[in-house]
């Protein structure tokens, strides 16, 4: 069995080596390793490894590692984070009261939830994650309808 820091130091290496796009290609690229670890794991361990989706030199989206951790993370990062995770995971978004409904793929809405509570945006106060639906609780309609009509136009 690996330790968390060795898989810690394999998914740098992986991502460092090779253009890693979705948690999915991490985690099968981690079983070719054989290392058996859960979507769930991987994305806690992005997540503490300060690892985001970002643009690489040729402009194409992938992760790497924030070099500079000690600076404020990056508002354009994280709000750029949290666009891109609605993009890969969310299917279906709604607004009910002052709350927004995300519906995401199957075994992603707590990772979701992860990114968009590490995002610390101002318009949400709290999310509750299960399998595959989020609830983000905001202030008010005026903040749910904002991020309702924002991340519904990231999804079609």
């Amino acid at each position: 069995m690996i330790s968390k820091q060795q898989r810690q130091a394999l998914i740098l290496d992986i991502i460092q080596k090779q253009s890693i796009t979705s948690q999915e290609a991490l985690l099968t690229e981690l079983q070719r390793h054989h290392v058996m670890t859960t979507q769930t794991t991987v994305s806690r361990d992005i997540r503490a490894l300060g690892i985001v989706r970002i643009k690489d030199v040729n402009g194409a989206l992938r992760y790497q590692q924030l070099q500079d951790q000690t600076t404020i993370p990056g508002l354009a990062v994280t709000a750029s984070a949290v666009d891109e995770a609605i993009k890969e995971y969310a299917v279906f978004i709604q607004q009910v009261q002052f709350m927004t409904i995300i519906k995401t793929t199957d075994s992603t809405g707590n990772a979701l939830a992860g990114v968009i509570d590490d995002a610390d945006l101002p318009e949400v106060i709290a999310t509750l994650a299960g399998f595959d639906t989020i609830y983000v609780t905001t202030p008010d309609d005026k903040s749910a309808a904002a991020l309702t009509a924002r991340w519904s136009a990231l999804i079609g």
